[in-house]
């Protein structure tokens, strides 16, 4: 009597295969968080009722990636690879415009010396046309917390969305080759 492991050698040979690609399906998969926490980012911008900023400069440049890199274009993630600490990785999900801090956290109403030029307000300091105030007189402009409630949205549904991608990971690379 004999018995025929070819597809058990086979099935050892994919897992073992399966085992070497790891930390490759985990940048991928942490990239994907990424990228889908700014699409939340993007989405709270947009919907917000009152609109956050109308020029979508703020809702545009919403990236992941490494926020100490430059990054020009419009693509949400920017190319870096995510940091690893021990059995943990980790991306950034972040702003870099000059009033996005001032936007996600709030600030003191103040006033912004310049002038209207058709739509646009011009800042120009010392401006002889006077200027505007930006918020109620003494108070305080709350913030938006967009990035904080992105992330929020981003973990609630993380376990599910991350258990899907990696059932299908393994499906895809356990799966008998031609059989698609």
């Amino acid at each position: 009597m004999s018995v025929d492991n070819k597809g058990l050698i086979n099935l050892q040979k994919q897992l073992e295969q399966l085992r070497d690609e790891v930390p490759d399906i985990m940048e991928e998969l942490v990239i994907g968080e990424g990228v889908y926490a700014v699409k939340q980012a993007k989405l709270i911008c947009k919907n917000d009722v009152p609109d956050i900023v109308n020029t979508g400069d703020y809702r545009n440049n919403f990236h992941a990636g490494n926020k100490a890199l430059t990054h020009q274009n419009n693509n949400d993630h920017d190319g870096s690879r995510p940091q690893r600490s021990g059995r943990r990785y980790r991306i950034d999900v972040y702003n870099n415009l000059n009033y996005a801090k001032p936007l996600e956290y709030g600030f003191r109403s103040h006033f912004v010396p310049g002038h209207w030029s058709g739509h646009v307000f011009v800042y120009q300091k010392n401006d002889p046309e006077g200027g505007m105030y930006v918020g109620p007189y003494g108070g305080y402009v709350r913030g938006h917390f967009t990035l904080l409630r992105a992330i929020r949205r981003t973990k609630d549904t993380q376990n599910a969305r991350l258990t899907r991608k990696i059932d299908q990971i393994i499906q895809e690379r356990l799966s008998p080759r031609g059989s698609g």
